[in-house]
């Protein structure tokens, strides 16, 4: 009869351990990524005009419409602080081949900015720039922060398997608008919201910019490339307003690196506001100051 009412009484809390005991990789994943849930996908706004066309007809066609299985998206680009990590670890265990060679190149500020030792020197050495997204990696080099990333979480985590990558073209798109087909993450055709505040880090033209030269007859527009003219650069990982997933600069701050081809998504802060939409793509074979990237991890329980 003790033994009875001994069992009774600790069965609610048994019941209740068992119930809130979470996967060791449940508080990381919450802490830095976010669950992006399997769905559908429509790849280009104009493989949606074309749905849409055969849809009034009446015809139900899947052209353009892909799908996601779930995965888990970091919640800013990989900033500096974190790729600092990844290079520590790899000179700290002696693997200095893998050390050297991925090593961000800095020298990609010159191709941009004349007036550029500043962030030369300073933009990935510097602590003021440590929460700020990394640039100047290929995407050898993200996919090998990844891998580490992978190898690094197995030896924490022996209830999951958790794979850490660079997304494809298609998580990207998902990541960045989900089921839906509008320019930007954050849902509206607009650059700025309700208060007027800008929504994404971009190059912002405006009058100031436009120049009528009177020989040619015509308008141009004149864009400094010079710091000492205030141009804005990134801005740290995790700024402005995040999308519905809760995921940052998804547009705009550094374009993103996709894995299954040679280019970068969404625009940077080099780019004007219609070239920082889901759409936008640039080439991405050499590494760049507009260039950087983020990871997803897909779970596969143990």
């Amino acid at each position: 009869m003790k033994k009875l009412i001994y069992f009774l009484l600790i069965l609610p809390l048994l019941f209740a351990f068992g119930k809130n005991k979470k996967p060791k990789h449940s508080k990381f994943l919450t802490k830095y990524y976010v669950e992006v849930p399997a769905g559908k996908v429509v790849l280009s706004t104009k493989d949606y005009d074309i749905i849409l066309k055969n849809k009034k007809a009446g015809q139900e066609t899947e052209l353009g419409i892909d799908s996601c299985e779930t995965f888990y998206v970091s919640k800013g680009e990989v900033s500096n602080i974190h790729y600092k990590e990844f290079l520590s670890y790899l000179r700290q265990t002696g693997r200095m081949k893998e050390y050297t060679d991925n090593i961000p190149d800095t020298t990609v500020w010159r191709s941009k900015l004349s007036y550029n030792e500043p962030f030369m020197n300073y933009y990935y050495k510097h602590s003021a720039y440590n929460g700020y997204p990394v640039v100047g990696v290929t995407l050898k080099q993200a996919n090998a922060y990844a891998e580490w990333l992978t190898e690094i979480y197995a030896m924490k985590d022996q209830e999951a398997k958790i794979t850490f990558s660079v997304p494809t073209k298609k998580q990207w798109i998902r990541a960045a608008r989900g089921e839906t087909v509008n320019f930007y993450p954050w849902g509206g055709p607009n650059l700025r919201n309700s208060k007027g505040n800008y929504l994404a880090n971009f190059k912002n033209l405006d009058a100031g910019n436009i120049h009528f030269n009177r020989e040619k007859k015509a308008y141009e527009l004149k864009i400094s490339k010079t710091v000492a003219d205030e141009m804005i650069i990134t801005v740290p990982s995790q700024s402005y307003y995040p999308n519905s997933f809760g995921l940052y600069n998804m547009c705009g701050n550094v374009a993103e690196l996709v894995s299954d081809e040679n280019i970068a998504m969404g625009g940077s802060w080099n780019d004007t506001g219609y070239d920082i939409r889901v759409e936008s793509e640039q080439s991405a074979i050499e590494p760049s100051s507009t260039v950087g990237f983020r990871v997803i991890a897909t779970i596969e329980e143990k």
